[in-house]
């Protein structure tokens, strides 16, 4: 068995640590837990990194195009790899949920995520395994781009290194227990 474990984000410096980087965190966290390295795979148009998890292989992605076309190196990586739709997990940001909560999701529509709407695009349907953080939602008078990207304030950083730990237990539970029902009852709220 193999996973490709995808977090969305936007390549380059000037994104590093804003929320709509979250994804991009959340998997270099994993990384460094395995002592892993990404490297850049400019056909894949992704940095990946791997390991093994009882004998699984893991791959971790981040696409190094912008956030809107996400799926390019997705469903590239899937091809590739040999993969199917049900080895996907990917990881981001959601306006929708307070800051710091957590969700597992099996499918379910993009809900306004340029990235997500990518990766249902090209691989032709939204049955995928999700993890979404809540980023929470601007001020009445602050833009959404500005706001996905710009950085954490001090107090939310807390709530998402809090959410970052949450998310990386669930990531192994499931792994360990392959029981996404349980895993969901268990993280998600």
């Amino acid at each position: 068995m193999t996973k490709l474990i995808v977090g969305l984000g936007n390549p380059g410096s000037k994104y590093q640590n804003t929320r709509h980087n979250i994804g991009f965190q959340y998997v270099d966290k994993i990384a460094q837990r395995e002592g892993v390295t990404f490297k850049e795979d400019r056909i894949f148009q992704a940095e990946v990194a791997s390991f093994f998890y009882k004998g699984e292989k893991i791959y971790l992605v981040k696409p190094t195009t912008f956030m809107n076309k996400s799926g390019l190196a997705v469903e590239a990586l899937l091809a590739y790899y040999g993969l199917n739709v049900e080895d996907l997990l990917v990881i981001y940001d959601d306006l929708d949920m307070a800051v710091g909560k957590v969700r597992l999701r099996a499918k379910g529509s993009a809900g306004g995520h340029n990235g997500i709407k990518s990766i249902i695009h090209l691989l032709g349907h939204s049955d995928f395994l999700r993890f979404k953080i809540g980023i929470g939602r601007p001020e009445p008078k602050q833009s959404v781009p500005n706001y996905v990207l710009g950085k954490f304030t001090p107090d939310d950083q807390v709530h998402i290194t809090e959410a970052l730990e949450r998310v990386t237990e669930a990531l192994y539970d499931y792994l360990d227990t392959r029981d996404l029902e349980a895993t969901m009852r268990c993280y998600n709220g």
